[in-house]
This record gives C-alpha cells, structure tokens and sequence, in this order.
C-alpha cells in the first residue's frame, strides 16, 4: 500500500536519501582486504586457531546485536543506528592500522577488532535498507524499491571488481615494486610496507560510509491507517528495555505471518550450501587447478557476472511469481552444487560463480518481498531478524561441516575427505528442499499469494 505524499518529506529528499544509501552500502561493503583476509591476519603474527577464534568472536557479535540494534533502529531512527555502524567501521579500521606488529597488543587488538566489525554489522543492517524504502514510501513511490536494488547491484559490483584486484596488488611486494617501477618511481616495498594497505584502503572507504550516513535524513513514518507517524525516538528516548520488548513482540509476530516466514527460511535454505561453497571457495580453486594469484580474479569475475544480471533481476521480481522465483533459485542452486562436487578442472569456475550469481538473487528478491510484507513500525527488526537467521544457519552449517570432515577424515583419510563432504552438499540441500516444500504446503494451503507476478503487492497491516 502506498503511503501518501509528506509534506515534509519531498521526492528530492526521497531520492537523496535513496542515493546516499547505495553509496553507503557499497562503502561499508567495500573490504578491499577480502582476497587476502586470512593470510593479513596471519601477518599480525597469529595463528591459524587464533584465526579461526577471531571469527567465530565476530559471528557472535553479530548474533547477540543483530536483531534488538534493528528493534533499536525502529525505536529511535534508523538513521541514527546507520552513523553508529558507520562511526563503528571507523574504529575497527584504526584497529588494524595502529596495533603495532610484533606486540603483546596484536591479539586483544585484533579481538576488538572482531567485536566491534560484528557490531557495526548488527547496527547497519536492516536499518539503512528500512530507511532509504521508508523515504520512498513517505512519497508514495514503494514500487521504485526493484530499481534502486538494480542500482546496488550494479554499484557493489563495480566496486567489488576494484576492491578484489586492488587489494590483490597492494597486499603483494612484488607486484607493487613492479607497477612502481614501470611508472619510474622507486620500489623496495616487503611484505611489512604492504601488508596493512589494504587496511588503510578500507580505513578510507569507512570514512566516506560516515559521511554518507552523516548526510541522511531521517523520514517520517506513515501510520497504519494512512496517517503520518512522527519519528520515533525524537519525543521519547525508549531505552534497552523497549528494545527488548520490540524484538519480543516482532518475534511472536513473524511466528504468525506465513508469508514473512516462508520467505526468511527460503532464503536461509538456499544461502547455506552457497555460503558454505564460498567460505572453502580457496581450497577449491587449488583442487581444480586454479592458481593462488588468480583467486582475486575469480571473484572480479563472478562481480561482472552480478552487473549483467542486475536488469534480469529486476525483471524476475516485478513479472513473475515468488514460486517461479523460488523455483528458479533451487535449480540453479543445484545446478551450482551438483557442478562443483565434481571437480571439474579449471571448468569448475563456472559452477562457483553461478552460486555467488544465485546468492545475489537471492539478496535481491528477499529484500523485494520482505518490504512488501512488513510494516514500517517493525520494518528494520524483521530485516534483522532475516540477518540473524543467515548468520544463525551459516554458523551450524559451519559446525556441520567441520564435522562431516573430521568424521569422514577418520574413515577415508585427511587427503580425500574434503572432496566427500562437498559432494553431500547437493544431496543435503534436495533433502531440506523436499522437506521445506512438504512444510510450506501445510503452512500456507492457500499459495494464491504465491503465484501472484511481482510478489505479494502491498504491506501488510500490523497487528494490535
């Protein structure tokens, strides 16, 4: 249902806001120390268990913060908890540069590092997406929102395609020392001189995230009834307390909506072996002949592939049906999975970056569909409560692999173990297909909604 026309809140602010949301989100996004995360930690002088304790810190961070800052951001604006993220990405970037290298500071550094990375993430999101639709809806253009995630699309992908070569070539001596040179200017750079500008890169992209969520406006919010709702948080100042309450209340809420959740757990469903693909995406290029140099190259690449679908995306979100969506999803999800269990030498790319394709898509038409279902009173906490099941789904996915491997290591041996556990990945994802597919039947008996072209059409009127 389209909000009516604010007075205070004018189409130029709408697209204003709207701009300054996908030039935040493809800066904070914009981590050029990707291509060499693991082993840039590992220069500080940790160790791989150290390494794998940071991240697991992080994911809990996340976990803990996701859904009462997005209750939050519903609470007190949105636009508030965006400059938080902002200010908080700043802070974890003069981690990295300062801590100094050998210390006893490395560590702790690097924990609250960790710790504050999974905090700006909780912050950010589903409040900078709930505030750049609520600024088209305080003017009545809700049906704009496909073009402005095409316009992000396009956007993280050529920005993604810099990062990854960028901080490929700033992070390795040789081949700095060699750009250098070809310009005449001296080199002489070691891995020392290199290794933290990727860093500093990601310190600058944080910088121009805070402005960015500096130059936002908070919009107004529009009642239930059609009537305009004054932001909240600037007459009252709800505490932790009323946060609490939200994420209580969104909880037992999205419990009762079965369209909102059939839409989270499809999404989940389909971006767990994804995500898992990816996390081990370097080992697998080694098992199909990739070289290490050329891991960079591969997400530049699956990036590009992102641009072209960009237009496609759109056109699958406002002409065909959620079911034909969902449907297209888990085959080439398949298709995907099926492919990269086979090892396919060198071909083996193609399967890897058609999962990252999928998993795009899926970004996509999940942001599509959950902001035609939701309000604009809960609209960030259901966002986060989405967030908080990817990363809830991508850590037991994590803890079942590891698993499957160290169980799998023990009967066929270390060397062949890896290649099993990723073949049982298609069998696993038809299974909870199948099983997902026999719940929503029960869930929803009534699928009009599902086949409807361009998704489900309005919000929905919240509860009392």
């Amino acid at each position: 249902m389209s909000a009516p026309q604010s007075s205070e809140f004018s189409s130029a602010a709408a697209d204003r806001n709207v701009g300054l949301f996908v030039a935040f989100r493809v800066l904070f996004n914009a981590r050029f120390y990707y291509p060499v995360f693991m082993v840039m930690f590992l220069d500080y002088g940790i160790t791989v268990e150290e390494f794998a304790l940071l991240n697991a810190i992080w994911a809990a961070a996340i976990v803990l913060l996701e859904v009462p800052s997005g209750a939050l951001a519903d609470l007190i604006g949105r636009r508030r908890l965006v400059v938080a993220g902002a200010a908080l990405m700043v802070v974890e970037m003069l981690l990295l540069v300062v801590v100094p290298v050998p210390s006893a500071w490395v560590l702790p550094a690097l924990a609250a590092n960790r710790i504050v990375s999974g905090a700006a993430e909780a912050f950010i999101s589903g409040a900078d997406e709930a505030l750049a639709f609520e600024s088209l809806a305080a003017c009545g253009r809700t049906g704009e929102w496909p073009r402005v995630l095409e316009r992000l699309l396009r956007a993280s992908g050529i920005v993604t395609i810099i990062g990854m070569v960028t901080g490929s070539l700033v992070y390795d001596p040789g081949m700095l020392n060699t750009i250098v040179s070809r310009v005449g200017l001296a080199g002489g750079f070691t891995r020392p001189d290199t290794f933290r500008l990727p860093i500093w890169l990601t310190l600058a992209s944080a910088l121009g995230a805070f402005a960015a969520a500096m130059a936002m406006r908070e919009p107004p919010r529009i009642a239930p009834a059609g009537r305009q709702a004054d932001a909240p948080g600037l007459a009252e100042a709800p505490g932790l307390a009323a946060a609490f309450r939200q994420t209580a209340a969104t909880g037992r809420w999205i419990l009762t909506q079965p369209l909102v959740l059939l839409v989270i757990v499809a999404g989940v469903l389909i971006d767990l072996p994804i995500r898992q693909v990816l996390v081990v995406s370097s080992e697998i290029y080694t098992e199909i002949g990739i070289p290490t140099p050329a891991f960079g190259l591969m997400s530049a690449a699956s990036a590009l592939l992102g641009l072209a679908v960009a237009s496609p995306l759109r056109r699958l979100a406002l002409g065909a049906s959620a079911r034909a969506n969902c449907l297209v999803l888990a085959a080439c999800t398949i298709v995907g999975l099926v492919g990269i269990s086979t090892f396919i030498p060198l071909g083996g790319v193609a399967f890897m970056i058609l999962l990252s394709t999928v998993l795009r898509m899926v970004v996509f038409l999940q942001s599509h569909y959950l902001n035609q279902l939701v309000d604009s009173g809960r609209r960030a906490t259901v966002l986060s409560f989405r967030g908080l099941a990817v990363n809830v789904g991508y850590g037991l996915g994590c803890i079942g692999f590891a698993a499957a491997t160290a169980a799998y290591g023990r009967i066929i041996g270390a060397e062949n173990c890896f290649r099993a556990v990723v073949g049982l990945l298609p069998w696993g994802f038809v299974l909870v297909s199948v099983a997902f597919w026999s719940y929503s039947l029960r869930l929803l008996p009534n699928r009009a909604a599902l086949t409807r072209p361009g998704g489900f059409g309005q919000t929905s009127t919240p509860s009392a």
